[in-house]
């Protein structure tokens, strides 16, 4: 029975290690916390899972939450004008739902799952200087401690494939509940300045909302450094929303914040890693989610994306059989999450830049064109058509001129 170790307890490690596990893996993660403690804290994350990546949940039996979480059945875009009511707007249903889980609550069951499943569950913080010790005890030791600096010096940063080196947004998500229960599916607005999403989630507190605001740096959506609290942040909220999405001025009205630890602020920097890292004995790890390709959450890719890992990781594990986990099989287990982390990371940066006039094109005859706000939508379920449509402007306007008005089958 080969020996895997996980140093990381997130969406991509413990997917991953309960997938191993089930088909008879040795397999040990290193969580830094327990279940106890993971539910017990601070709002981590924020994110929707899309149907592929549920369809991978389910797969494995893990799908624990598909009764208790509000459906996501739609995505409804707005973007701002120079008056009161957006310049653009359309809604469309997915073609299947997705789901807004708390991470918390997933890591938490999750965990319990893999011990359920005589998976060797440590809590215990690996620092680089411990990766030695592991790499001794495992055939294969994979790191997937989701961003920060820890890990820098082990997998440098991909320049060739990392465009920003700075945050691009400073960000603001708050878990929220009243009389919200009307808004459907995933609501997403533009502006100048940055955007601003709201999704049912289940969350450690039952149904709730997230609502989340994207500012452009030193902008002045870049407000979150000197929020406090809740009530804070809940207030200032809505003035974000009164100015500049007024459209949706009176959304959080007669909404409250759930609890004082639903708050989440910060700034993440997009970057993709040299996904093997060389330890002084000459070891080699492999990196894996967030530690390996980290996108800013504005295209809501991270967590489909650490399903889409577990996935790939997987399959090239138990295709390499009794062979060794040598540097070889690690660039290929990458390369193989990087054919379809590439299209998902590119989408995400672009997003991160003004709209391009091919662009804004697309999105205004969405408005009109019930096919084309259908497959821009998709869009986030399956970034794999953007390379080849909205990433190249004469592709772009093509579609638009020859096929965007054929109807949705």
């Amino acid at each position: 029975m080969r020996r895997i170790g996980i140093v990381g307890a997130g969406q991509a490690g413990l997917v991953l290690a309960i997938g191993l596990r089930r088909l008879g893996y040795d397999v040990t993660v290193f969580a830094e916390r327990s279940a106890a403690d993971v539910r017990a804290g601070g709002l981590v994350s924020n994110q929707c899972l899309f149907h592929p990546a549920l369809e991978r949940e389910r797969e494995l039996g893990i799908n624990f939450w598909d009764g208790q979480a509000p459906p996501v059945g739609e995505v409804a875009f707005a973007a701002a004008g120079e008056g009161v009511e957006p310049s653009m707007s359309w809604r469309v249903a997915l073609d299947r739902p997705a789901q807004s889980v708390d991470q918390r609550v997933k890591v938490s069951d999750w965990m319990a799952e893999f011990e359920r499943l005589g998976g060797d569950l440590r809590l215990r913080r690996v620092t680089p200087d411990d990766l030695e010790e592991c790499a001794r005890e495992f055939e294969l030791l994979i790191v997937a401690a989701g961003r920060g600096p820890q890990f820098d010096a082990l997998f440098p940063r991909d320049d060739e494939r990392s465009p920003y080196r700075e945050p691009q947004r400073a960000i603001g998500i708050l878990y929220v509940a009243g009389t919200l229960d009307a808004v459907p599916g995933l609501t997403f607005g533009m502006a100048p300045v940055g955007e601003f999403f709201l999704l049912p989630v289940l969350s450690v507190h039952g149904p709730v909302h997230g609502i989340g605001f994207f500012g452009l740096p030193g902008g002045p959506m870049d407000v979150w450094d000197d929020v406090a609290d809740v009530d804070q942040h809940y207030e200032t909220a809505r003035k974000l929303l009164r100015a500049h999405y007024p459209w949706q001025a009176g959304l959080l009205d007669h909404a409250h914040p759930v609890a004082p630890t639903e708050l989440l602020h910060g700034r993440i920097t997009p970057i993709v890693r040299h996904p093997v890292g060389t330890l002084p004995s000459g070891a080699k790890v492999l990196a894996m989610g967030d530690t390996a390709v980290t996108n800013d959450p504005v295209g809501g890719q991270g967590a489909n994306m650490a399903a889409r890992a577990a996935r790939a990781y997987q399959e090239a594990i138990v295709e390499r059989a009794d062979r060794p986990f040598d540097q070889e099989f690690m660039h290929d287990a990458f390369a193989r999450y990087w054919r379809h982390a590439r299209h998902a990371t590119r989408f995400t940066n672009d997003l991160l830049a003004p709209p391009p006039e091919h662009v804004l094109a697309t999105l205004d005859t969405a408005q009109r064109v019930p096919e084309v706000a259908h497959r821009f939508a998709h869009l986030f379920e399956n970034p794999a058509g953007y390379e080849g449509w909205l990433a190249d402007p004469q592709a772009a306007y093509a579609y638009l001129e020859e096929g965007a008005a054929r109807p949705v089958t």
